[in-house]
């Protein structure tokens, strides 16, 4: 009695969102061979869901479980085009300083 009171309440608690990463990482243990049923109940997800995950990995990889994998990558972009502005700005300040001087040693 006990035992299907806290298998209802588990059911019943809402379950938290895994991350991109986390699926991965369970499916990655499907793949090496652990049985379904094992995952499932140590990570509390559902065989449907690790099913699921598992094709989706498979046919995508992580980026599968991304809801717009496209906004990863652009944001790689932007944070590697932000990098490139600082250092033209660096650069340019650098190249300011040194022509300052060598003008103010040449009045010398």
């Amino acid at each position: 009695m006990l035992a299907q009171i806290k298998l209802k309440f588990t059911s019943m608690v809402k379950q938290k969102r895994k991350s991109a990463k986390a699926k991965a990482q369970l499916v990655l243990e499907l793949l090496r061979g652990k049985p379904i049923e094992e995952v499932s109940r140590e990570n509390q997800v559902t065989i449907a869901d690790l099913s699921e995950w598992r094709t989706t990995f498979l046919k995508a990889g992580e980026d599968g479980f991304k809801k717009h994998p496209e906004d990863s990558r652009i944001a790689e972009y932007e944070r590697a085009l932000g990098r490139a502005q600082i250092d033209l700005e660096l650069y340019k300040k650098k190249e300011q300083f040194l022509n300052a001087l060598k003008g103010s040693s040449s009045k010398r």
